[in-house]
């Protein structure tokens, strides 16, 4: 198949290493090893379109080009549709070329229409989903709102999210090396990771810094290293540093390629995850052998398996305290748990395997329109 593939939210080359970009990649990444040719077409960012008629006759100029772009494609994938960034192109684009019309990660929220300030893009959303030849969840809420649309069961399908072959794994060597330059023998390391801006983020990274603190003001000996960077470092960084000294290290942006190799060199994965769609770094982190401490707020349970891969706990900041003092003083469970982590995943969230499903899908669509 030639596909035209769309990221209203953020180009696929964006310089960001949020989970949404990363998705996007791998889906690209393992679509092209399937085989596949795929096309990715102009980005134009789509984030308040609907309520922005200003930009309406540039978004028309790019549609033009974009549907030049995908002349010759047998069909359409955009990856990324709701409200605030609501797809306004695939289903104009595909009707024009007469091809099958996909939509990977849509989230219909109801409520957002009872709203004047959100009705154009709850109403441009809807629009999107309804008219999509099929639609690909990896995110068990967004099953729940294609129901709510009444949408057949035959035109959704839900996708667990995985990640690539061997992208992720442990790293001994890596290990060894960072935790000689942190000065660690036997203490526990916590890593966490997320991009400091502003909103739960942050928020969640003050988690695993007052818990940290706690623990380490019951006597506890432990270890935090932060990934990351963004807007709001300016305040985690002295947070951090006022409560935890020199028992915290901030390694700021790390690329992806060299995460495997800091991952390996920690004991515990810690991130609360509030309000997390997906929860992309609990796969790298579990890959890599850490066991997962997140709470039950929305994304975390669905790749993170609870007294297996990792502790879920409930949204309180105490619980969470809990479940990461368990892990810190019990280090054979937290090897149980680790060892259990890259298993997990391996079976569960290898993305070539959980991509196949969606490929016969829209290979299905693709020939059945051909005919």
């Amino acid at each position: 198949m030639k596909i035209a593939f769309c990221t209203p939210f953020k180009p696929i080359t964006h310089a960001s290493v949020s989970g949404d970009v990363t998705i996007a990649r791998d889906l690209v990444d393992t679509f092209r090893g399937f085989g596949h040719t795929v096309i990715p077409v102009e980005y134009f960012p789509a984030r308040g379109i609907a309520t922005s008629p200003s930009r309406w006759p540039a978004a028309i100029r790019a549609m033009r080009r974009m549907t030049e772009q995908a002349r010759q494609a047998d069909c359409w994938l955009t990856y990324g549709s709701y409200y605030k960034v609501p797809d306004i192109f695939g289903p104009t684009v595909s009707a024009r070329l007469g091809i099958p019309y996909c939509l990977f990660q849509a989230s219909y929220a109801k409520n957002r229409g009872k709203h004047l300030a959100s009705w154009p893009g709850y109403a441009l959303n809807k629009r999107a989903m309804l008219r999509a030849d099929h639609i690909f969840c990896n995110r068990v809420n967004d099953l729940r709102g294609c129901a709510k649309l009444n949408l057949p069961d035959d035109r959704y399908t839900h996708i667990k999210p995985g990640l690539p072959d061997d992208l992720f794994r442990r790293d001994q060597t890596a290990r060894r090396q960072w935790r000689q330059q942190w000065h660690v023998d036997t203490t526990p390391v916590i890593m966490t990771a997320a991009m400091m801006r502003y909103g739960v983020k942050t928020e969640g990274l003050r988690w695993v810094i007052e818990s940290c603190a706690e623990l380490m003001d019951a006597g506890l000996d432990l270890k935090l290293v932060i990934a990351g960077d963004g807007p709001r470092r300016n305040e985690i960084e002295p947070l951090a540093l006022d409560r935890l000294g020199t028992n915290v290290t901030f390694l700021g942006m790390v690329d992806r390629a060299d995460l495997p190799g800091v991952f390996s060199a920690g004991d515990i994965f810690a991130f609360p995850g509030l309000e997390e769609s997906v929860g992309m770094v609990y796969l790298e982190a579990q890959q890599c052998g850490l066991p997962a401490v997140a709470t039950d707020d929305e994304g975390a349970p669905n790749v993170i398996r609870h007294e297996y891969s990792g502790l879920i706990t409930p949204v309180s900041r105490p619980a969470f305290t809990k479940a990461l003092e368990r892990l810190v003083m019990d280090a054979p469970l937290r090897e149980q748990l680790g060892r259990q982590a890259m298993a997990s995943v391996r079976k569960s969230h290898n993305a070539a395997n959980n991509y196949k499903r969606m490929e016969q899908i829209m290979e299905d669509i693709a020939l059945r329109e051909k005919i």
